[in-house]
């Protein structure tokens, strides 16, 4: 895996490194979960964004129509 440095504040790194030693982990370790579980989110964020707008652009019917077709859906499970 390659390597990557950064500056961080000393206040911060030193929360970092207290938190690593609860977790008995590392801080490199801590960092890269929270960096990969950001990614994660903003590609959800992006995801959810992308189907509201296909709900939007898309032609569903008129609400009757879906009631009727969900009704029949319904009445078809037995």
């Amino acid at each position: 895996m390659p390597a990557v440095s950064f500056y961080l504040p000393e206040d911060v790194l030193k929360e970092l490194r207290a938190e690593a030693r609860n977790r008995k982990t590392s801080v490199s370790r801590l960092i890269r979960t929270a960096v990969e579980t950001h990614l994660d989110v903003e590609t959800r964020k992006k995801a959810k964004a992308d189907l509201i707008r296909a709900l939007r652009t898309a032609d569903l019917g008129s609400w009757d129509e879906i009631h009727e077709e969900r009704t029949k859906e319904s009445d078809d499970r037995s």
